[in-house]
């Protein structure tokens, strides 16, 4: 018997095993991916991650979006013309976030709203776009924020973004079929953080391991204003970023296990390859402005947030495989 199973016997695991998809289960006291084949034979994939990552029962999220496999990406009626725009909207998006302190998850789903509604757009001006953004920064805080939170930031923000608020809301709401619950890349990108992506058996830097762990947040936020990231699902965009980890740790970005566990079949694979290519062409533009502008760049694009302040280093780390 492997030590993986040995463990998860030891587990008072019945109540800490979650059902994720199909044949996929995962217990949260052994960090394992429990798969059953066919012949309900089960293959335990025990994950390596920081301690700061280890799960709490109630805490631990339903992975429904393993199923996306099928999610579209947004077809633009207009998409040059909304890049032109875009970057700065989603600087302005990151502004009033960091003021009202609202949380990276609600962030994203912001930008989730915003670029699914423009995408039904023919045409657009920055007064517009902008007064769209702010709806949906709205709708976001109220779906995901404290009551109170979400009050302050539409008492603040309402008479200077429209003379007909409640309408014109509803005109936002209607945009978006009125769904407001889904899955934005950082959603998906934490649920692999907290499950783990890193597996028994692999030979890795630990210490460079938790470091590059804890600074998957800071690229996927500062990727969020790139023209690509409308061209990614947020599936392929949040695997796309955990393959590039993986590739920094020397690790396969995609190995058998990886592709089992996060549901990568051979006919969506090349999805997820070319966004780990975007992801490092990304990263190497970045790194390439920041070593000859010094910090100006980064701190253009991190100083909206207290989240990245202190963070530059994270391009530094990158720039030693993929520029130096």
């Amino acid at each position: 018997m492997t030590d993986s199973k040995q463990k998860l016997m030891k587990c008072n695991h019945f109540k800490a095993i979650f059902h994720l998809f199909n044949s996929i289960n995962y217990c949260v006291i052994c960090s394992a991916f429990i798969l059953t084949d066919c012949s309900s034979n089960n293959s335990i994939i025990k994950t390596i991650k920081p301690d700061n990552f280890k799960n709490k029962i109630e805490m631990f999220p339903s992975f429904s979006w393993l199923s996306y496999e099928n999610e579209s990406i947004n077809k633009f009626y207009n998409k040059k013309d909304y890049l032109k725009q875009r970057n700065s909207i989603i600087k302005n998006i990151k502004k009033v976030s960091s003021y009202f302190s609202v949380s990276l998850s609600t962030y994203f789903l912001t930008v989730y709203y915003f670029d699914e509604i423009c995408s039904k757009f023919s045409s657009f001006s920055q007064n517009s776009l902008l007064q769209i953004s702010l709806f949906c920064l709205i709708l976001a805080t109220k779906f995901n924020e404290e009551t109170s939170k979400a009050v302050q930031m539409q008492k603040a923000l309402k008479n200077n973004i429209s003379k007909n608020y409640v309408e014109d809301e509803k005109y936002v709401l209607n945009l978006l079929n009125h769904k407001l619950n889904v899955h934005s890349s950082y959603d998906i990108l934490m649920d692999i953080l907290h499950s783990g992506f890193i597996f028994e058996g692999e030979e890795f830097n630990p210490s460079k391991m938790s470091y590059i762990y804890s600074n998957l947040e800071n690229i996927l936020y500062i990727f969020s204003g790139a023209n690509s990231y409308i061209d990614m699902t947020p599936k392929q965009v949040a695997i796309s970023i955990v393959g590039f980890a993986r590739e920094l740790l020397g690790l396969n970005s995609y190995s058998c296990t990886f592709k089992k566990v996060f549901m990568i079949d051979q006919s969506h694979e090349h999805d997820y390859v070319s966004g780990l290519e975007i992801i490092k062409k990304k990263i190497k533009i970045e790194g390439k402005l920041n070593n000859s502008k010094g910090n100006e760049t980064s701190s253009a694009m991190c100083g909206e947030n207290n989240f990245q302040k202190g963070k530059n280093k994270t391009i530094a780390i990158i720039c030693n495989k993929y520029i130096n």
